[in-house]
């Protein structure tokens, strides 16, 4: 697949070499984002269980946000799901220090949905178990279909 690269200049206004460039768009990772972006709002606001919401919208989190970086950075899939860990991750240990309360952010609103209230070690799997759903679909989508012939 070829992915539309934008020049970025550097500081004395000499384009950077192709390699060098780290933006893009890549209409199909962001479709995919936008997408799972639909289902995270769907299992917000319908669905109260203790499964789907908790747990597999964690996952599903994870894998949301590294398409979303996906679609606009031209980095190797470990960088970016690196970076979605860590995001994930900087989340959760705001739950823990109790970011969102200190800034009197509620429970139920929007921001108070998306920041979560309390920490838990659970979620950190999930993302893990996210990161690794990315690898694995990275890797099977990623490879390139040989055929070898046998004499």
């Amino acid at each position: 697949m070829t992915v539309n690269k934008m020049l970025v200049s550097s500081i004395n206004d000499k384009p950077l070499a192709v390699s060098e460039c780290y933006f893009g768009f890549n209409p199909v990772k962001a479709l995919i984002s936008l997408s799972l972006l639909f289902v995270l709002v769907f299992i917000a606001v319908f669905v109260r269980d203790t499964f789907i919401r908790p747990i597999l919208g964690d996952v599903l989190v994870v894998v949301w946000l590294y398409y979303l970086l996906a679609s606009f950075l031209i980095l190797r899939p470990w960088t970016i799901i690196l970076m979605t860990l860590s995001i994930a991750f900087s989340v959760e240990f705001a739950q823990y220090i109790k970011v969102p309360k200190l800034l009197g952010i509620e429970p139920g609103s929007v921001i108070g949905t998306i920041m979560g209230a309390t920490f838990d070690w659970l979620d950190l799997i999930a993302y893990i178990t996210g990161a690794v759903l990315c690898m694995v679909i990275e890797r099977v989508f990623s490879r390139k279909v040989t055929f070898k012939t046998c004499r």
